[in-house]
């Protein structure tokens, strides 16, 4: 088959496949392989690639990446599950079942996209550390409702303090 013929039907198919799916649209991705040049190229013609985007990842752990910078880092990797802790920077192991080649990780072993580094943890642990999160949320919006409907009682019992008048409507009011 000649060249000529190959590039048509190509063409052709992948035409049809930009038809079919509008998000692929947006991208075009191109193998250019030579004995010296072998990058995959991604053609983003709207911007809309995450740099961040991980094609595989393991179902049963949650993946983030985190800032390069020591204090940061020591923070986030520490052991208090609920004081932002927890994350591990992902192993080159781990990295390679994720399908990542050793062109993509660094020469200490670790994923990096800009000053960002790839951490994970595993998705137990994570649900675990965002019901904490959404709790807390919770109680602060509770302490807020409770001082609506009741009063605040430091400072003049149920009435409602002048700082917290505006948010309520004329009817609340006694207007």
């Amino acid at each position: 088959m000649s060249k000529e013929k190959v590039k048509k039907d190509t063409q052709g198919t992948q035409e049809t496949a930009l038809e079919e799916n509008p998000i692929e649209k947006t991208l075009e991705k191109e193998a250019v392989k030579t004995e010296e040049y072998n990058l995959e190229i991604i053609r983003d013609y709207y911007g809309n690639v995450d740099p961040f985007y991980l094609s595989k990842k393991d179902p049963d752990y949650a993946y983030r990446f985190l800032r390069d910078e020591h204090k940061n880092l020591a923070l986030k990797t520490g052991n208090l599950l609920f004081q932002k802790g927890g994350w591990q920077i992902v192993p080159r192991e781990h990295l390679k079942r994720l399908g990542l080649k050793d062109a993509d990780i660094s020469s200490d072993g670790m994923f990096r996209r800009g000053d960002q580094i790839l951490a994970f943890m595993p998705v137990k642990l994570f649900n675990e550390k965002e019901k904490n999160k959404e709790q807390k949320a919770k109680l602060q919006m509770k302490a807020i409702d409770d001082r609506l409907k009741k009063g605040d009682h430091n400072s003049g019992g149920t009435e409602i303090h002048d700082t917290m008048k505006g948010i309520q409507t004329q009817k609340e009011l006694g207007m």
